[in-house]
Order: structure tokens, then sequence, then C-alpha cells
């Protein structure tokens, strides 16, 4: 199958493009379909934060566990024993739907090691897991690659989740207004046209409720749930604990979802809980 470029396709016309952004408001639409229930709200209701279609953000300063987190929502989502560590992140797999998770900024080592944690908290190996790690490669060859993953590979129709981990190595310059913006254009077609949801991880601004640069601005202004994780630090701003950090709810098109924690048992594996502060030595399992 010949790849097509989207942007080499004949410009639409006006009449063409009323046709394609009309909203039938007589027209029944499907449900949602809720890949992901991530935390509860204010009802104690699970809130279905990542859905089929569309993409979140997790958004972090550096160091701070986006990694652990994202293992989390990819082991909810194989499902196996990944219940047995958190209770707020749960998947709602409906088939053997594909999962392709791309680290752009680990080499094969430190990657494989992520990549592994996923199969240690599920209990058994996932065959549709599809693990990648780009770190060498180029922005250009990334974007190829994330292309044909989805519009020629055999995975083609058939990917769930795509978790990318470091968006910003998609991008020359994350400061770069056009870039950033032709960047979130991208997600959009990508999570339609590929009928999947993405999970991008990015890093945080030190002290502000802001994703890094004017790509972190564009990205996150269309994201269905931005999901921010901060360090526990006391009133001087030093870390108090550094085996726990706060997940919380930031931007959000559905429910809004409470705070909760996650932290990391002996075995260098993620939990979530609801406490604030734990004991490093009373952590379970």
């Amino acid at each position: 199958m010949e790849f097509v470029n989207l942007d080499d396709l004949e410009e639409k016309t006006g009449k063409e493009l009323y046709k394609d952004c009309f909203v039938n408001l007589d027209r029944k639409l499907k449900d949602q379909d809720i890949l992901i229930y991530y935390g509860y709200d204010d009802q104690n209701r699970r809130v279905g934060a990542l859905t089929r279609g569309e993409y979140s953000c997790i958004v972090a300063p550096a160091k701070n566990k986006k990694s652990f987190n994202k293992s989390l929502i990819v082991a909810a989502y194989v499902g196996g024993d990944a219940t047995s560590y958190s209770n707020h992140i749960v998947g709602n797999r409906k088939n053997e739907g594909y999962i392709i998770d791309l680290d752009t900024e680990q080499g094969e080592f430190y990657a494989q090691k992520t990549f592994q944690r996923v199969e240690r908290i599920v209990g058994n190996r996932y065959k549709n897991y599809i693990p990648l790690e780009s770190r060498k490669k180029s922005v250009e060859e990334r974007i190829k690659l994330i292309e044909w993953l989805i519009n020629e590979s055999e995975f083609k129709g058939k990917i769930d989740l795509l978790i990318v981990d470091g968006i910003a190595d998609l991008v020359h310059n994350t400061n770069d207004i056009e870039s950033g913006a032709k960047l979130a254009e991208k997600m959009l077609k990508w999570t339609g046209e590929g009928d999947l949801h993405m999970c991008l991880i990015i890093h945080k601004v030190a002290g502000a409720d802001k994703a890094r640069g004017h790509l972190g601005t564009a990205v996150t202004i269309k994201a269905e749930t931005i999901i921010f994780m901060d360090s526990l630090v006391d009133d001087s701003g030093k870390i108090i604990n550094h085996n726990t950090v706060k997940i919380r709810c930031g931007y959000v098109r559905g429910m809004k979802f409470e705070d909760f924690y996650l932290s990391i048992n002996k075995e260098g594996l993620p939990f979530t809980h609801d406490e604030e502060i734990i004991n490093k030595n009373d952590v379970p399992f």
C-alpha cells in the first residue's frame, strides 16, 4: 500500500470543507469509547479520561516518575494483575488491540527496563504490546515512523493506545510557534484517522501549571485530559518524600478527577494510593 502524504492532497473547496465540518444535531452519535478510567470524581465515580480519537498529556518536571505513570496506564489497559497496583488507573480493553509504546529519550538499555516494567505489573506478556525506542533517530524519522505505524503498518486500524514518551523530540525547537501548532494538528489527524488514543509525555515549566515551550501550549490546549505530577514539598519548596508524587487533574474536557498519589514499592514498581505521604519502609508488596 502506498503511503499518502496528507500535505500533498489537493486542497478542498469551501463547499467540501463545509460538508465535512457540518454537525447534524439530529444524528445519534456513538458513546465515547473509554479506554482508560483515570481517578475518581468528587462523587467517587470513575472518570473516563482517555478515550478513542483523542489525546492526553502527562505533564511533569524531569525525573518526576512520569514513565512510572505511563507504565501503570499501559499495564491497566492490558489487564492481568494491574489492579493490584492501582485502583485509580483502570483499563477498559474490549479487544486484542495494539499498544504502541514509543520512547524517544532513553537508549535501548534503559528503555528496555521501562518496557519490562509493564509485564512485571501485569504478570505476563501481552503479545500486542509493541515497545519502540528512537533516541538515535532524527525528528523527521520519528514523525515518519509514527505516520507509518498509523497509516501503513500491519497495525493500521488496530491500534488502541499510542504512547509517545518525549513529545518534545518530535520538533527541532519547542519554542517555535509554527512547529508546535503543526505538531498539534498532526495529533488531531493521527488520533482521528487512526481511531486511537495518544498519550503524550512532556516536561513541565518549573513553578507553573504549564507544559514547556510553545510546543507545550499548542499541544496541551487541544488535549482531552492533562495529567499533572508534582513532587511533595514543604513550605520552603524542599522535597519531603522522593518516593511519592501527587497526581492531579489539569485541564479536562470531561469530568475532573480528584488528586491521588503514586509511589514506588520495594520491587521498583509503581502503585497508587490516597494518602498524601507514605513511609517508604511501610510500602505494600
